[in-house]
């Protein structure tokens, strides 16, 4: 399909399985803005499914990657760095870190609820001193603790670009 511009599969129990067909889908598509794929156990080898399929996707806006149990999801920034039209848990937090750092396209990301934990916060936030277009972030339900709420404090002063947290 190369006119799909948005996909909301947001809890539909898709698991690993299904973000591989998806993933499959998505190689051939260029033109996706926005993928909605929350809540549906898709855990760290599905993501890095949907994440190779999408080195190709030059447009990509709007991620949502809430609650699917990713933790450490290298995939999703390793696809987004070889991404080269975009210029593109804890060791995944550190992969999606280099990513944001060079992306130059997702405004909107959403990592609710994937237990990222207050190192894992501290290292997007220190991406996000570099990034220059991302909006929104949603880090909600990630237990962050009062040590990751600092080190986000700190990085707001740095950050000019961000204009939407979420930390509920």
């Amino acid at each position: 399909n190369t006119v799909l511009t948005s996909l909301d599969l947001g809890r539909n129990k898709i698991g690993a399985a299904g973000s591989t067909s998806i993933g499959v889908a998505l190689e051939r598509n260029t033109v996706l803005t926005s993928l909605n794929l929350g809540d549906n156990s898709i855990g760290a080898a599905g993501a890095a499914s949907i994440f190779v399929a999408l080195e190709r996707n030059t447009v990509l806006t709007s991620l949502n990657l809430g609650r699917n149990k990713i933790g450490a999801a290298t995939s999703i920034c390793v696809a987004l760095e070889r991404n080269t039209d975009n210029s593109t848990g804890a060791a995944g937090v550190a992969s999606i870190c280099v990513a944001l750092e060079r992306n130059t396209v997702l405004t909107s990301l959403n990592l609710g609820g994937n237990n990222i934990g207050a190192a894992g916060v501290a290292s997007i936030f220190v991406a996000l001193e570099r990034n220059t277009v991302l909006t929104s972030l949603d880090l909600g339900d990630n237990r962050i603790g009062a040590a990751g709420a600092a080190s986000i404090f700190v990085a707001l002063e740095r950050n000019t670009v961000l204009t939407s947290l979420n930390l509920g």
